[in-house]
């Protein structure tokens, strides 16, 4: 689609700057051959050719330089999904938009299945506690899932824990769990799922970040400082992928919900409100996630504001005016085990 209009735009922007309006079988409106509004018309075009350009780019880098999706390798109903955090929070709302696609999903959390899952009758959810960050705990769980269901072809990692301490008062263990859970565990279940996915040339791994890789908040660096280096992660597996496994047919994508409805928020949710942002529902970005998996493509998906991802290309003022606007937005001593925004 957007390379079809692509050609359109290219084809009027030529038509407008290089044909004399006497060159038409017909004549123009007034809005073409008046000065002032057919240059703004022409410059209109021009932008909006320019946009589709950038945007049709960008999916095709996104697309591993591939220009259409490689959806006819995907049985829906064959595939296995692996979700780390899953009994609980977006975790949850993801298993059940993937279940809703008829996909089975094995949950790896360390708490039990939520209620409502349990209640499942889908038949298409499996339950394994499993510490994901032990890299031993993880082995044994790939190794179970392997044996019931088959090499899982999807791996959600979304599990994720945040604390609401300042850099002073947040005590080693808190910050050591963090870092384990949020962005150390990655290492331990992409090693144990992805050889199967390089082997058969298949797969799609998608890594749950959040807005806060953008911009760092008081009172919530460690959290930040988990997500950005979760970015990190993304890029370089995706360049290992392409020019070290020979495997670019294995997806990747990285997903940066905003504030969302959890544990963690409900404990600074005055502060967030203040701010002017909202808080979004886990349901809503479990099924943007489980769309994403579902499109078989590759990229990243920014659940918030656009500019959220282009903080950082900002004046430096700017960029601090709106960390300062954040600063007070975290200001209570908290720990969840659940996943925040």
């Amino acid at each position: 689609m957007i390379l079809i209009r692509c050609l359109l735009l290219a084809a009027a922007c030529a038509l407008l700057l290089f044909c004399p309006p006497s060159s038409f079988p017909f004549p123009l409106p007034l809005l073409l051959t008046d000065g002032q509004l057919g240059r703004a018309l022409k410059f209109t075009l021009a932008l909006w050719l320019v946009r589709d350009i950038n945007a049709g780019l960008t999916r095709w880098a996104e697309n591993r330089w591939m220009w259409t999706a490689n959806g006819g390798v995907w049985n829906w109903s064959k595939e296995i999904a692996v979700v780390t955090g899953g009994s609980q929070g977006i975790g949850a709302a993801v298993v059940k938009s993937l279940v809703s696609h008829g996909i089975t999903v094995a949950v790896l959390d360390v708490q039990p299945l939520s209620e409502e899952l349990q209640n499942d009758k889908s038949d298409l959810i499996r339950f394994y506690q499993c510490d994901i960050t032990s890299r031993d705990a993880v082995r044994q769980t790939g190794e179970a899932i392997r044996s019931h269901h088959g090499a899982p072809t999807i791996l959600i990692n979304n599990a994720g824990i945040g604390n609401a301490n300042s850099i002073l008062d947040v005590t080693p263990a808190r910050l050591r769990a963090i870092f384990d859970v949020n962005l150390l565990s990655h290492w331990n279940t992409v090693q144990q799922f992805l050889p199967d996915m390089i082997a058969n040339k298949k797969g799609h791994i998608l890594s749950v970040a959040s807005l806060a890789a953008f911009v760092g908040l008081a009172n919530m660096t460690d959290y930040c400082c988990t997500k950005a280096g979760l970015m990190a992660f993304h890029e370089g597996l995706t360049q290992e992928l392409k020019h070290r496994y020979g495997a670019p047919q294995v997806l990747t994508s990285i997903v940066y919900p905003s504030w969302t409805q959890t544990n963690l928020t409900k404990a600074i949710e005055k502060g967030i409100r203040g701010s002017g942002a909202s808080i979004v529902e886990p349901a809503d970005v479990g099924k943007a996630i489980a769309a994403k998996v579902i499109s078989s493509t590759s990229g990243q998906l920014v659940l918030g504001p656009g500019l959220a991802a282009s903080v950082r290309a900002l004046p430096m003022w700017v960029q601090e005016w709106i960390r300062d606007r954040m600063a007070q937005v975290v200001t209570v001593n908290a720990t969840t085990a659940s996943a925040a925004a």
